[in-house]
């Protein structure tokens, strides 16, 4: 199919992986939303995509924050799919790339974990910005009886 090596043949099982959740957490944080604000927004007479794009994705923001950080972080971790999917040296994300330094006979630990603390840093940043609203999306997008 020519996804051997590709940035696309990486990107759709990722996407493939991440989907059940993320519908798990919109769906169950979408039906959460209160029947009178989409009432009041059919009284004001807003069409049913107006009221999507302008009320429940607004609403919504939480758990898109959550589904997003919760994507990044499993992507961001992944090893086993891009190590078998991929090849080349620009393929290679930053777990692959650290587990490049490892060698048969020796082992170069302070670059190994000058990398790994080099590589949390971003996920650590994006934590910071967004852990309000990762908190928010957990709890409001839980199950509800």
């Amino acid at each position: 199919i020519g996804l051997y090596n590709t940035r696309l043949g990486v990107l759709l099982p990722y996407i493939a992986f991440g989907l059940p959740m993320a519908v798990l957490l919109a769906s169950s944080y979408i039906r959460g939303v209160p029947d009178a604000l989409i009432e009041a927004a059919v009284i004001d007479g807003a069409t049913y995509t107006q009221i999507f794009w302008q009320i429940i994705l607004i609403v919504s923001t939480p758990v898109m924050a959550t589904m997003a950080i919760l994507s990044f972080l499993g992507n961001w971790n992944e090893f086993l799919m891009v190590f078998t999917l991929t090849s080349g040296e620009n393929m290679r994300s930053l777990p692959v790339a650290i587990n490049s330094f490892a060698g048969r006979l020796n082992e170069d630990y302070g670059l190994q974990f000058s990398a790994l603390v080099i590589g949390t840093i971003p996920m650590f940043i994006l934590y910071l910005v967004a852990h309000e609203s990762v908190i928010k999306g957990f709890g409001d997008g839980a199950l509800k009886e």
